[in-house]
């Protein structure tokens, strides 16, 4: 007997499940059993377990982050694959971070469609030519000074408890930040908020708080 995939989707566009589900029509061994608009809905609103694989929209209007929702989701045990119709490669890179299991670009290709379905239901990643190329596009490499800099800033310090905490001027850290963005900029994906870039890179090593 086949296996049947539960199949959550969580978008905030809602013409989105009725879309999927008719492309998965001829699908047997696949069925959509949640909706929701937002992260918090599906983890409100499920009823009778969580799906086994959720279709996550990259970005939803209520402005959670991207990877946070993918972590939060796969809290619930739920392999998580990213839809969207197109997508900021930095959130991408971001969510497979997370432990997204794939990325598929929204559009009317149902066998693309079911096969990540199978292939993340069985702990794999999905594959597709679109992840591929974004993963494999390294980020803009950064000095040690600028990682810290950028970790320190990125996980909530202000710009004067950064220069504290790394014994340099404020000008410094706003001279590091700045160099971040030029780098950014030259490969063609700007950044208005560098915090945004965090996860991005690795944790730097950053000397402890001494007290007092």
């Amino acid at each position: 007997m086949t296996e049947m995939i539960s199949v959550a989707v969580v978008d905030n566009d809602k013409l989105v499940p009725a879309g999927l589900r008719a492309l998965l029509a001829d699908t047997p061994d696949i069925t959509i059993t949640h909706t929701a608009l937002t992260v918090t809905g599906y983890l409100a609103e499920q009823t009778g377990g969580p799906a086994d694989v959720i279709l996550l929209d990259l970005q939803l209007e209520d402005g959670s982050n991207p990877a946070e929702n993918v972590a939060t989701l796969r809290h619930t045990g739920a392999a998580v694959l990213v839809i969207s119709v197109h997508g900021d490669r930095r959130h991408i890179r971001a969510t497979i971070r997370a432990g997204a299991c794939g990325y598929l670009i929204k559009d009317d290709d149902a066998e693309k469609l079911t096969d990540a379905i199978r292939t993340v239901h069985k702990g794999h990643l999905a594959l597709t030519a679109e992840l591929m190329t974004i993963i494999n596009d390294d980020p803009p490499e950064l000095s040690p000074q600028e990682l810290q800099v950028l970790y320190l800033y990125g996980t909530g310090s202000t710009l004067a408890a950064t220069a504290r905490r790394l014994g340099i001027a404020i000008p410094t850290v706003r001279s590091y930040l700045d160099r971040i963005r030029a780098k950014w900029a030259a490969a063609d994906e700007p950044v208005d908020d560098v915090r945004a870039l965090i996860h991005e890179y690795p944790v730097p090593h950053v000397r402890p708080d001494r007290p007092g």
